[in-house]
């Protein structure tokens, strides 16, 4: 019998010459984004806020909940209101003086909450009624009245007579635009609430029927974005809808008000996000646990997660206090996280404002930190945010000489005043790990946000593209079809990808002894990379000479 071999995806028994001519090369390595940013509420500051369902909701939950923006207008159509709907200046737009201080890539919120979607319901005296359910979940959606008559918060419900056949209505639903009422009595968004004027969001075709309203909803995409049908609408008898109705149903108010809406937040919610955010691509994760809560149950399991659980490295920033008086905690708190994982911001921060009397208005320490994670994510791991400017007027805290080598000392991220630039700006890209009087230690671990931002990189990029082009061969994977020399080639070709030149900044200065060796079923490959670090000091010396 004649043999038979399997060439150029080809079953060959015939006797012969066979050619082909194949690609010597291999395809460039991808390189990842690495300004993905992961918000993680807990309730602090966005109670009564924030769109979609929370990570147990009623009608989206588990990763549906993880919602992704890409522009800060989305995020902010999102949210609505509160301190997150405020900082998300600082995560997108760090310093707007500064058209190169670019912010996140992509922002990513959850809310580890369990939540239900408020209620909006028309019924009729004898032609049945009509029952949808809010997207929007938990307290946001419930419909709020500024006086009698403004809509500033939530959903509401109306209706108008009919344009074509003014002997039906059209019904329209509206939502507040309040983005509500800072610490400091000031909205969050400059807009007073008697000036904060609602939105009509979507309004139904003419009807006369309940049934007419029940198709409608369950056919228009449009609706579908917004609410969901409660399976208690239906018709009865003939289904009119009479002046009546409508009369009865508004009960001489301006809207039907959505109600029912709920949310609570507890450690159940917490880790159920964790367990649906294993193997999410982000690199930056922030928390609303602030001041003495940065060092939380909540904050040690988020730690937990991303040191031990998750398929990649992350880092969180946390946030600690705003004012001078508490920098003696920040250092405990340095001291208790001691990690290259964990980054700590101090100070609260002032922005020119018009609307208060003293024209600046003062922002919480959280503010502090999504502008430096804007600006760490804003810039490519290689680039380090040491002397990166912050869009940002005062600090509360303007610290001593004494007080910046401490924070150096013990890891706390900083914001101070550039005496020569005039500009405020992050006094060096350090985090949390106490074991730095080098570099890097003999762990690998370093004190340099930069520093530990590359190796992240590097390892991240490596599973991602190894996973993709050397497990995903179509025709593999196997000891024959996927050699130790292949994977060393393989190798070396990514980190060469990877190597600064004369021409082009990158995440190494050189690398070198790639070796890779196989036991069973698997390869291991070893490399040695020498990582293209931060200058953070420049020293001149002068020699006097004789003329």
């Amino acid at each position: 019998m004649a043999s038979t071999f399997y060439w150029n995806n080809k079953q060959i028994s015939l006797p012969g010459a066979y050619s082909t001519i194949v690609s010597g090369e291999t395809g460039p390595a991808r390189q990842l984004d690495y300004g993905k940013v992961l918000v993680i509420d807990t309730g602090t500051y966005s109670a009564g806020f924030g769109g979609g369902a929370g990570i147990n909701g009623e009608n989206t939950s588990g990763q549906n909940a993880i919602y992704t923006f890409d522009t800060i207008s989305d995020f902010r159509g999102f949210m609505k209101g509160g301190l997150w709907w405020r900082v998300a200046e600082a995560l997108f737009a760090p310093d707007p003086s500064n058209p190169d201080a670019v912010g996140v890539s992509q922002l990513q919120f959850v809310r580890a909450a369990t939540t239900t979607g408020a209620t909006i319901a028309f019924a009729t005296t004898s032609g049945g009624k009509f029952v949808i359910k809010t997207l929007d979940e938990g307290l946001i959606a419930n419909g709020t009245l500024f006086g009698e008559t403004l809509l500033t918060t939530g959903y509401g419900a109306t209706f108008v007579a009919g344009v074509e056949n003014p002997e039906k209505w059209i019904m329209q639903f509206w939502r507040g635009t309040y983005t509500g009422t800072y610490t400091d009595g000031l909205p969050y968004g400059d807009i007073a609430q008697n000036n904060a004027d609602p939105e009509l969001v979507l309004e139904s075709p003419e009807f006369n029927n309940i049934q007419e309203l029940i198709d409608w909803a369950k056919n228009d995409s449009n609706f579908g974005l917004l609410f969901a049908l409660d399976s208690t609408s239906k018709a009865e008898g003939t289904g009119e809808v009479t002046q009546d109705d409508i009369t009865t149903a508004l009960n001489s108010k301006p809207y039907i008000l959505a109600s029912g809406g709920t949310e609570s937040f507890d450690a159940d919610d917490l880790n159920a996000v964790l367990d649906q955010i294993i193997g999410l691509d982000y690199s930056i994760v922030v928390t609303d646990q602030v001041g003495a809560n940065a060092n939380s149950t909540t904050t040690k399991a988020v730690i937990k997660h991303i040191t031990q659980d998750a398929k990649f490295s992350h880092f969180l920033y946390a946030t600690g206090y705003d004012d001078p008086a508490d920098f003696s905690k920040e250092i405990t708190f340095a001291q208790a996280f001691n990690s290259c994982y964990v980054q700590l911001v101090h100070g609260g921060i002032g922005l020119v404002s018009a609307f208060d009397a003293q024209k600046i208005r003062w922002w919480p320490a959280l503010y502090n930190t999504c502008a430096i994670v804007g600006r760490v994510s804003g810039k490519a791991p290689y680039i380090p945010v040491t002397f990166k400017s912050i869009g940002v007027d005062r600090v509360k805290h303007i610290l001593t000489e004494s007080e910046k080598k401490k924070a150096l000392k013990y890891g706390i991220l900083v914001t101070v005043l550039n005496d020569y630039s005039g500009k405020f700006e992050v006094l060096q890209g350090v985090n949390t790990l106490q074991d730095n009087a080098n570099l890097f230690n003999a762990k690998g671990q370093s004190y340099s946000i930069q520093f530990m931002r590359v190796v992240a990189q590097i390892n991240k990029e490596l599973i991602v593209n190894a996973s993709i082009d050397l497990l995903g061969q179509e025709n593999g994977v196997n000891a024959n079809s996927l050699s130790a020399g292949a994977v060393k080639d393989w190798t070396v070709a990514y980190l060469q990808s990877r190597t600064a030149t004369t021409e082009q900044d990158n995440l190494l200065l050189s690398f070198r002894d790639v070796v890779t060796t196989r036991k069973d079923d698997a390869y291991f490959t070893t490399y040695k990379i020498v990582v293209n670090n931060e200058i953070t000091k420049l020293f001149f010396t002068g020699y006097l000479i004789r003329g």
